[in-house]
């Protein structure tokens, strides 16, 4: 089909839209890129040019407004913001271009956006301070976008980062165009004619001749315009894309007849979010009955005059965005914000997308923002809420510092948790939210400031439900297990049912992101003996843990972990259950879900608490402006979710059950839940299941256990030294074993216990302590690793591996990480003889675990039945070989086990 075109007759009265960025003033230890000023102006001149453009320069939203400048800054939550708006907003095109720096994790994950005043911390969770991910924060927005057609461009280093999360919804026109190809640093450019690559994309979008300059056509010529060019490290400067879709127009030749716009109609409402919740044909979607009632009202008394203003105007956005019914200017609405738990923002987010509030002339007078944030980091914000206005100014040694700006958001007017228990917590200290003032409090040493320093300044008005799903293990059909287990039972008892004589791995989200995956592993931990084995056991068969029941879901889905779509009983909602249970081409099933994954029948466990999504008033001390007119939106908006049809058929389409009369309502015909894939799966009727009483005791409880079985770690390097690893090439230099060494150890941190032992040494001898086993300069570390030599020894691998073992399980907390990391050319481990080799692989699987990684520089070590393959099936680990990318791959297996930064 020929490529979309922005300025075709059909799409002419669409809104289209380029939101660009450009960050060029940092402070801290990133240089000004002052050639993003240049770059910006390259970018508004390509897409409005008078004869190739295809926006209008009134389509354009800059940020900075200005342009940019020396001294001009840039914060995440401007950006935010105009890509909430476009998302919302535009029908037609929408283009994202940003420049400025980029960073990611050691294991090239998590390409964040940085601008003014970003930092880098120590914190392993949270390493990056006023960024904007990528993955969670821009594509995450975007994939939920009206726009016909999304084109991201983007000029950073490790640009190309980008490529690993770039998942558009089901049937979603996007394209991404990298700056380079992924983890490759690009040239700050030249203030006067901006980057390279910008100025190479401003050249083909405004010089091409004969026929309209495509996505397409971009990439080919991108590619061969920078092909001259090095980028940092003497790189290959490769731009790189990905498509989802035919192809888009981006440009006309300069030599076409620029088109006539057509005449422009009054916008219609705003679709649905289709790629989350698929509408039946026959059935409207979630939209409120009230949906542009003024504008219509309006319309009907002054029609003639309406219409003949609409139609002198360039488009339809000036109607939108400059006035209503009346044509006349609407003022900004008064924006209310939602903080929302992860498992539930695409719901809420359908929802707060349905509720449009307008006036008599046809003006939204109340515009919602809707974001989400880890459930323990809301909690903690919200207990020590004056760190929004007042960040501490020194962080502890840990480098675990609050920040509620980069943890959750802006400051929420709504907070809308999974459950009751979340806000429990936020409240635990004081009937008005969070703890007494701690201003002033210190950490135990007595001489920094305590992590969670700062005191309340909110009330938390818990207004009732908003919908129901209960927590669910759901088991693969295919599984035996007594039907009396499917209710009124503790979950112990179910695990237990169903572990006898079969394989079932438990799995569950990071308890760290979701409420709901909180409150299963605390029924989790009742029931199990050692938590340590526990979560490990879990990281062998998955790791890192998905965020969210969805994204569990979405990785068991797609087939690529041994058959463990097929092993797992998930503890996950109801409702995400539901979703996923549903046949191909059904409305409501997740675009990821296969044919891979197995149908699972829910399990209620009697002691996890339901999910009762409670609505939270969030009352900000001093916050006196708009005080009476935001309680008053915020009340409506309450009301609007728990009574209109239309608002709660937003939750009941996605597996939820509704509110009656304070309790949940049984499946209604059009739910999911209902759903003939669904009827022999989940109860029409379900039990109470949790405690009613205050769970926050233990649930803090369980975190702290949690947070103690994954770190810091203890990583013991064992590194062949022996004569053959130099006459190979494998131990100086980019790629040599002394490097990988030294590199992976930007993954520890100063809580881990780490050291490097040689295992070149003499028949009889011990393996020589090059960097000792504990605490140590992780710098000082890295310089001694480098100054190692090879010694004129084989590598005694079988004795140095029993010796690392018995170190690293001779220490008595059994809940901490353990990792054992062996480098070697492959030339000595292949010598350890089988019945050496079975004694280890079995000394490997003992308790408690240590995962080990062998690193083998030469090919073959990790095939199917070797020694290293079998060193990791066992223990959990790895086997790497020259097939992967040995630097990165090494990086974040020690990542999993240290706690170190994440530069």
């Amino acid at each position: 089909m020929p490529p979309y075109d922005a300025r075709g007759e059909e799409n002419g009265a669409k809104r289209h839209r380029a939101v660009l960025i450009g960050v060029e003033h940092y402070r801290g230890a990133r240089n000004d890129l002052p050639s993003v000023t240049t770059n910006l102006r390259l970018m508004r001149e390509a897409l409005t040019d008078e004869r190739t453009g295809v926006l209008a320069p009134e389509d354009l939203v800059v940020v900075p407004p200005d342009g940019g400048g020396p001294d001009t800054t840039v914060d995440p939550n401007s950006v935010r913001t105009a890509l909430a708006a476009a998302r919302r907003e535009v029908t037609g095109l929408l283009v994202v271009y940003f420049a400025g720096h980029g960073i990611v994790r050691p294991d090239g994950s998590d390409l964040n956006l940085m601008f003014t005043d970003s930092e880098v911390t120590r914190d392993r969770h949270h390493p990056f301070v006023g960024t904007l991910s990528w993955d969670n924060e821009v594509m995450g927005v975007l994939r939920n976008s009206h726009a016909d057609w999304v084109v991201v461009i983007l000029d950073c280093c490790f640009a190309g980062n980008a490529l690993r999360a770039f998942q558009p919804a089901v049937g979603q026109n996007f394209a991404l165009l990298t700056a380079a190809e992924p983890g490759v640093e690009v040239p700050p450019g030249d203030p006067r004619t901006g980057t390279e690559f910008t100025a190479a994309l401003h050249r083909l979008l405004t010089t091409g001749k004969g026929e309209p300059v495509t996505f397409t056509r971009i990439v080919e010529g991108i590619r061969e315009a920078m092909e001259p060019f090095k980028a940092v490290d003497g790189h290959p400067w490769i731009p790189d894309e990905l498509r989802h879709g035919d192809d888009v127009v981006l440009a006309f030749a300069t030599d076409a007849e620029r088109p006539v716009p057509p005449v422009v109609h009054p916008p219609g409402p705003t679709p649905p979010d289709e790629d989350e919740n698929p509408q039946d044909p026959e059935r409207p979607p979630c939209l409120p009955g009230r949906l542009l009632s003024g504008v219509l009202s309006r319309l009907t008394r002054t029609a003639a005059v309406v219409l003949a203003g609409v139609v002198a105007l360039a488009g339809a956005g000036a109607w939108y965005f400059l006035g209503g019914a009346s044509g006349g200017p609407c003022p900004s609405p008064l924006e209310l914000r939602v903080a929302t738990d992860p498992d539930l923002r695409a719901t809420v987010q359908k929802a707060a997308d349905a509720y449009t509030k307008r006036d008599v002339d046809g003006c939204r007078t109340v515009g919602i923002n809707v974001y989400d944030a880890k459930a323990t980091d809301a909690v903690a914000a919200l207990r020590s809420s004056s760190l929004w206005q007042e960040p501490p100014a020194t962080c502890p040694s840990s480098g675990d510092c609050p920040r509620p700006q980069r943890d959750v958001g802006a400051q929420p007017d709504i907070w809308i948790p999974a459950a009751d228990s979340a806000w429990q917590r936020a409240t635990a200290d004081g009937a008005g939210g969070g703890t007494p003032s701690t201003a002033t409090a210190t950490g135990d040493d007595g001489d920094e400031p305590a992590a969670d320093a700062g005191k309340s300044v909110v009330d938390l008005d818990r207004l009732g439900p908003i919908a129901y799903t209960p927590m669910v293990l759901g088991v693969p059909d295919t599984m035996r297990l007594a039907q009396s287990l499917q209710t009124d039972d503790p979950l112990g008892a179910i695990i237990s049912g169903l572990e006898e004589d079969q394989t079932v791995e438990i799995l569950r989200p990071d308890p760290e992101d979701t409420e709901g995956a909180l409150l299963a592993t605390d029924a989790l931990y009742a029931s199990s003996g050692s938590v340590g084995t526990l979560e490990q056991r879990m990281s062998q068969v998955l790791r890192p843990m998905p965020s969210t029941a969805r994204e569990l879901m979405c990785v068991l889905a797609d087939g690529a972990h041994n058959d463990l779509e097929d092993r797992a009983a998930v503890l996950v909602p109801e409702q995400t259950l539901a979703q996923f249970n549903l046949s191909a081409g059904e409305p409501g099933r997740p675009s990821c879900a296969t044919e891979a994954l197995a149908h699972r029948v829910a399990h209620y466990p009697s002691d996890v608490p339901m999910l009762d999504l409670p609505f939270v008033r969030v009352t900000w001390a001093g916050a006196d402006r708009d005080a009476a007119a935001r309680e008053d939106a915020v009340k409506d908006f309450y009301t609007w979710l728990t009574t209109d049809e239309d608002a709660q058929r937003c939750f009941t389409d996605d597996g939820f059950r509704g509110v009656a009369k304070g309790s949940p309502a049984p499946p209604t015909g059009d739910s999911v839940l209902a759903n003939e894939d669904n009827t022999s799966a989940v109860r029409e009727q379900i039990p109470q299941t949790g405690p009613g009483a205050d769970v926050s005791t233990s649930l803090t409880d369980t975190l702290d256990r949690y947070r103690g079985a994954l770190g810091p770690g203890r990583v013991l390097y064992l590194l062949d030294n022996s004569t053959s690893m130099a006459d190979k090439r494998v131990w100086d230099g980019t790629g040599g074993a002394k490097e990988l060494v030294a590199r992976s150890m930007s993954s520890l941190g100063a809580g881990d216990s780490y050291g490097v032992w040689l295992a070149a040494v003499a028949e009889g001898k011990r393996a020589t302590d090059r960097v000792p086993f504990g605490s140590a300069s992780r710098a000082d570390a890295q310089k001694t690793v480098a100054r190692a030599g090879t010694a004129d020894f084989d590598a005694r691998i079988a004795a140095g591996m029993r010796e690392a073992l018995g170190t690293l399980r001779e220490l008595p907390d059994e809940e901490q990480p353990r990792l054992l990391v062996l480098v070697t050319d492959g030339e000595d481990f292949e010598a350890v003889k089988e019945r050496e080799q079975q004694r280890l692989v079995t000394e490997a699987g003992r308790t408690p675990l240590v995962r080990i990684v062998t690193v083998s520089l030469q090919d073959g070590a990790c095939a199917p039945g070797r020694f290293g393959e079998r060193l990791a099936e066992a223990s959990g680990g790895r086997c790497l070989d020259p097939a992967d990318d040995i630097a990165a791959e090494l990086t974040a297996e020690v990542a999993k086990t240290g706690t170190g930064d994440a530069e």
